[in-house]
């Protein structure tokens, strides 16, 4: 018989952890095709321990690290790597988008161990009484922190973006985290549509910032006196019973029998103006110019889906080229609209710019659906003519659709779009002033600068000029 203290028992694994955290790691690494494919095509030994540890290291809400007593001699090198990893700032910010969180913790286990393994692959092989999981040690502390900052900045783009076009606060969480996965991995990995994210981000909360003014959609006046049951509404005099202990019985009486007096509202209520984003996909635009002029659009539109407003995008090319048109509603479910804002930022034509096709679509998308009151938004780097009966034809149906066209032209002089155009900004082929336009759109381009142009219905009920129940209590103006 064995008296005293058992043994440590041994583990490969380097991080404390509980069969809910090996749970969570076996539920989401099927779903995780690109962390799957990793592991599968890497040839260094337990490269899937390694994964195991990273992702408890990003995922656990506390972390503690194992002696090295406890852990086998061949994942010794892990624990040194995680030891180090753990001490940097960088990973506690990149837990800040993890903990908790099984379909981020995969992605950014994937980042983190896609680096690390390449940089075991660059090390010098250890000697080999040392184990093959040494070679860990060859990843540098300045390295590690690298590693951690970009994986950070890339989930951080990433989650803001899925987060903003969901449905609602928290929608984000309810997507299967296997297209959630999916859509984080192909925005990360697609250098283009990363940047995008980025600069959607910065947009976004600049525009947020912005926007002081309220949308312009709905208004209510106060037109008479009656009778009802909406405290909400009460006069100030009925509201006084209420706070007299005298009076309470009354106040509760009126409001059961619904003989309280309140202010009577009419509200005026307007459809709200729909937002056509039409977005130059020459050839021309490749680079910089494409992606401020998708991050900036795909800002306004987030902005105008949160008020309601329909969005209908078109990225357009030559003549011969399709129109990819891209209908957001705001009605769409979370996994509806990020399928459809991968499908604006991913598609890009190349070839010439013929600026006549795309006006005619938001021409006959307007006449069709009859809209009184629509915003354009063109954005382009080239030039290209508008005949004389097309530009006759634009206006007429502005003036009498009440559609506002705002034009961005790169590097090159409005002309043709100057004409049929109520604004225009003009950029400069490096963008200089591209941040600050993309937060103008905010404040401005959905505001309406001006009274519709339509005739106005009279109102079925009446307004300020009507005589208010007790105007004659109010002082007229002759009167000092």
């Amino acid at each position: 018989m064995v008296f005293g203290p058992s043994a440590p028992a041994i583990s490969k694994s380097t991080i404390v952890h509980d069969p809910f955290d090996e749970e969570a790691f076996a539920e989401i690494l099927p779903k995780a095709a690109g962390l799957r494919l990793l592991l599968a095509e890497c040839e260094i030994p337990l490269a899937q321990q390694l994964a195991f540890d990273l992702f408890c290291s990003f995922y656990k809400y506390f972390v503690k690290l194992r002696s090295p007593a406890e852990i086998a001699p061949e994942c010794r090198g892990h624990r040194d790597l995680l030891s180090r990893a753990l001490e940097l700032r960088e990973h506690e910010k990149l837990r800040a988008f993890t903990r908790l969180k099984p379909a981020e913790t995969a992605l950014a286990t994937e980042l983190v161990l896609d680096a690390l393994l390449e940089e075991m692959k660059r090390t010098p092989p250890a000697a080999e009484d040392t184990g093959a999981a040494e070679e860990a040690r060859g990843s540098s502390s300045e390295r590690l922190r690298e590693v951690m900052k970009d994986a950070r900045e890339d989930l951080q783009s990433v989650t803001e973006l899925v987060a903003a076009w969901s449905s609602g606060p928290g929608q984000e969480t309810r997507l299967p985290a296997e297209l959630k996965l999916r859509l984080m991995r192909d925005v990360v990995r697609n250098p283009r549509l990363r940047m995008i994210a980025l600069l959607f981000g910065r947009y976004r909360r600049l525009g947020l910032r912005e926007r002081t003014l309220p949308a312009m959609r709905a208004s209510q006046e106060v037109v008479d006196f009656i009778q009802g049951g909406d405290v909400a509404r009460a006069l100030a005099g009925e509201l006084s019973s209420f706070a007299m202990e005298e009076r309470e019985d009354l106040f509760y009486a009126k409001v059961v029998t619904h003989s309280l007096l309140i202010y009577e509202l009419w509200r005026r209520e307007e459809e709200p103006r729909a937002v056509y984003l039409c977005i130059d996909n020459s050839g021309s635009m490749a680079g910089e110019k494409e992606v401020w002029a998708k991050a900036s659009a795909l800002a306004l539109a987030h902005l105008a889906l949160a008020e309601d407003r329909p969005v209908e995008v078109v990225l357009f090319g030559d003549a011969a080229d399709p129109l990819r048109v891209v209908s957001m509603r705001p009605e769409d479910d979370a996994s509806t609209r990020l399928e459809k804002l991968l499908d604006v930022a991913s598609y890009f034509l190349g070839g010439g710019t013929d600026f006549v096709k795309p006006l005619s679509h938001v021409l006959d998308a307007v006449e069709m659906g009859h809209h009184t009151g629509s915003d354009l938004l063109f954005v382009s780097d080239g030039l290209c003519p508008i005949p004389e009966d097309f530009v006759r034809r634009f206006r007429e149906a502005k003036a009498r659709y009440d559609l506002r066209m705002t034009s961005v032209l790169i590097g090159e002089e409005p002309l043709a779009l100057g004409e049929i155009s109520d604004t225009v900004h003009r950029l400069d082929e490096a963008l200089q002033a591209g941040e600050a336009l993309a937060a103008h759109f905010a404040s401005a381009f959905l505001e309406r600068g001006h009274e519709p142009l339509h005739v106005a219905r009279a109102p079925l009920r009446p307004g300020r000029g009507t005589p208010l129940l007790f105007d004659h209590f109010l002082p007229t103006n002759d009167e000092s």
